[in-house]
């Protein structure tokens, strides 16, 4: 897929070089993005077009070639609740259990990180009630709640990385 996004690049005539999309490949390799097709948008431009004059250009590219992608990245997609459950289970001690239980059980935890899902619009770093990373919210992940585990440190959560 990416190769022919060089491709189509070059044919679009932006000068693009191999150097610049083994960059692009590196990038992606560390994980320097999240699943975003916006973040993914920005690590390519900034890795494979160094003249700002051509960045309409390399943005009516980009479009043509990923029209209708948006779904693949979007981390609102249907995940399976039963292998969320079963995810969660194999990480969470019986302290972490009982709390769940103690706020009103799977399925109440699952509806409440469900209607957040769809009321947040945006990737989120910080704060108290949203999905992201670096809170307080029972969601997310590398944030401070002191329901989330015994620690009250959540090491290794699935939501938006």
């Amino acid at each position: 897929m990416l190769i022919g996004f060089f491709l189509h690049l070059k044919s679009a005539r932006l000068p693009v070089s191999t150097r610049e999309f083994l960059t692009l490949l590196e990038a992606l390799e560390a994980r320097v993005v999240s699943l975003s097709i916006d973040d993914f948008y920005h690590l390519a431009r900034a890795t494979l077009i160094k003249d700002e004059a051509l960045f309409d250009r390399y943005d009516l590219a980009f479009a043509t070639y990923f029209k209708g992608v948006d779904a693949i990245f979007d981390v609102r997609a249907e995940i399976p609740e039963e292998w969320l459950r079963k995810e969660f289970e194999k990480l969470l001690s019986s302290e972490d259990k009982a709390k769940i239980e103690a706020l009103g059980g799977w399925d109440k935890l699952m509806e409440t990180f469900k209607k957040r899902l769809e009321e947040q619009k945006a990737r989120h770093a910080g704060g108290s009630k949203w999905i992201g990373t670096g809170g307080t919210s029972p969601f997310g992940a590398y944030g401070y709640n002191p329901r989330a585990s015994a620690s009250g440190r959540r090491e290794a959560a699935t939501a938006v990385p």
